[in-house]
């Protein structure tokens, strides 16, 4: 049977605006991670580059499950490099949370 899990979370948030700005920052231990945006602006982020226009990329919505994204190793999807997002407009915070990896290598 394959057994997976982390050993460490790590809180945060952070502040998208109009122009791109780091969410995430690469980490090559990360087996989880989920991102929530709790702000009133929609908020687009990318995976390892800067976002250019807003809703360009992944988006967080502003309502329901359109505002949280989650990665993990279990769904062979979890990205380790830095995280990019912009707002559509103003300021948006993303409470990001992220697990490391019981027994990193």
């Amino acid at each position: 049977m394959s057994r997976w899990g982390f050993g460490s979370a790590v809180h945060g948030t952070a502040n998208a605006t109009t122009t791109s700005s780091q969410i995430l920052a690469a980490n090559a231990n990360r087996v989880w991670a989920r991102l929530t945006n709790v702000g009133t602006a929609i908020v687009s982020f990318r995976l390892g580059t800067a976002v250019a226009v807003s809703l360009e990329g992944i988006r967080l919505g502003t309502e329901g499950a359109d505002r949280t994204w989650d990665m993990s190793r279990g769904q062979q999807n979890v990205w380790t490099g830095a995280i990019q997002g912009i707002a559509a407009g103003g300021t948006s915070k993303v409470v990001a949370v992220e697990g490391e990896a019981l027994n990193p290598t």
